[in-house]
């Protein structure tokens, strides 16, 4: 009997970060097992779902969510691209009722104009993961201001609120120690909100060791095995994804 492949593997196929060795050979077993084939699909549609959200009109003015038409057409997109996986890997073998088995998703509006996705009928205001893969200082900037406005927000309101900025890609030098240009106002931020955590992707990590970067982390970083694998495991528990 073949091993069973761990989900952290398939996050790390489906994120684009595993080495050309290993995605060969999982290509090859998915074409003989279908219900690999299946969990590969889910991540991926669920990770399109995750992007395209972004290719969607921005909001109106006013915060009105977006109509029921283009989260149709994003979850038929979504599923389509598994389609075409599965169709390639297994010689036209159609996964059915893709559509109908694709997870919901529910693109609603943050203050400031950011789109969010949730998995849920309705965004949960508690628990918010804001994704960062960028290193430019207006997108590093835009996710600190916008975790203080949320969690100021919810201090006022007497909310208990759980916050993570995950960060992968070139987004991770945010939570590099003597190369995040934020150091000293995220210790701030750390100081006066416990509910406040930042994780940083280990198979960036391990990319940028391997072309001779020396990281590390500043000490209030905790590292995930992948930035997907954190994104979907939040968005299965529930939690709020905000893309800056």
């Amino acid at each position: 009997m073949s091993p069973v492949i761990s989900d952290e593997i398939l996050h790390a196929f489906v994120d684009g970060e595993l080495d050309v060795d290993d995605s060969e050979k999982l290509i090859v077993r998915m074409r003989e097992d279908v219900e690999l084939t299946q969990r590969v699909c889910t991540l991926r549609s669920l990770q399109n779902m995750v992007r395209l959200a972004y290719a969607e009109p921005p909001p109106v003015a006013g915060g009105r969510v977006p109509s029921a038409a283009p989260r149709r057409q994003l979850m038929q997109r979504c599923a389509f691209g598994c389609l075409i996986l599965v169709a390639g890997l297994s010689g036209g073998w159609a996964l059915r009722s893709m559509e109908s088995q694709a997870v919901a998703a529910v693109p609603v509006t943050l203050p400031g104009g950011y789109q969010t996705v949730s998995l849920t009928r309705e965004a949960d205001p508690n628990r918010v993961m804001l994704h960062l893969d960028s290193a430019a200082p207006e997108r590093m900037q835009a996710a600190l201001d916008q975790a203080e406005q949320l969690l100021d927000e919810a201090e006022r309101q007497g909310r208990a609120m759980q916050l993570e900025i995950v960060a992968n890609s070139h987004g991770i030098n945010l939570l590099r120690a003597g190369v995040s240009p934020y150091a000293a106002r995220m210790a701030r931020m750390t100081q006066r909100h416990a509910n406040l955590h930042w994780v940083a992707c280990s198979q960036t990590i391990a990319r940028f060791t391997g072309e001779g970067q020396q990281v590390e982390l500043l000490p209030t970083a905790r590292v995930a095995p992948t930035a997907i694998g954190e994104i979907v495991t939040r968005l299965q528990q529930g939690w709020t994804y905000v893309r800056v």
